[in-house]
């Protein structure tokens, strides 16, 4: 793949990441729902992944190739749950909070459906107010290393490579040997060759042009 082509297929996935957002809000049963995170402020990027608040509701977990719930991650009378989707046959890491009925909602958070308007704290000084959920087991290992590959490759594809290494470090490599750590999971994982795509489109785009 020529730097050209990647950029070409980044620009791709992330029309199809709004396509999907503008698509999938519709389809939820909530009170409400809420875009928070880079997109939500206007700071994300072509990279950036989906942070969507569900209040009284469920996530939208139809077509999804990898699910992970951790509860410590949302609120303690909701929920979390991060999942990831095929969207121009990339990964589209999507994380899910369970709100629960008359919280308070982040102050950076764009309401998407529904009614409401956002609380004083942004979302992780609103989690800590709400108080976190209890999360007692750890995700599966080979999960676990597919969420957090593209992550890792996210930022190697910034530049912020210390971010890069710590994530890489974390899986047992580092932010050049992405691709080595991805063949240590389970090969026959649906998410793999998604993931796969991933690095070798961050690869490609961080060839000399």
């Amino acid at each position: 793949m020529t730097p050209a082509e990647a950029r070409a297929r980044l620009a791709a996935y992330a029309r199809d990441r709004d396509n999907w957002l503008a698509q999938t809000v519709p389809t939820l049963r909530a009170e409400s729902s809420w875009l928070v995170g880079s997109l939500a402020t206007g700071s994300g990027d072509e990279w950036s992944d989906l942070d969507l608040i569900v209040v009284g509701g469920r996530p939208a977990l139809d077509g999804s190739v990898l699910t992970i719930e951790i509860p410590a991650n949302g609120p303690a009378d909701g929920g979390y749950l991060g999942a990831m989707y095929e969207v121009a046959g990339l990964p589209l890491w999507v994380d899910w909070y369970l709100w629960p009925l008359g919280a308070a909602v982040p102050r950076e958070a764009r309401l998407l459906s529904g009614t409401g308007a956002p609380g004083p704290h942004d979302l992780n000084g609103t989690l800590n107010h709400l108080g976190r959920g209890q999360s007692t087991t750890a995700p599966d290992p080979d999960d676990f290393a597919l969420a957090m590959l593209p992550l890792a490759a996210k930022h190697l594809a910034r530049g912020n490579l210390d971010t890069a290494d710590a994530i890489a470090g974390m899986l047992g490599g580092t932010g050049t040997t992405l691709s080595a750590v991805l063949d240590g999971v389970a090969g026959d994982h649906p998410a793999a060759e998604l993931v796969r795509r991933h690095l070798e489109l961050v690869s490609a785009l961080r060839q000399p042009r």
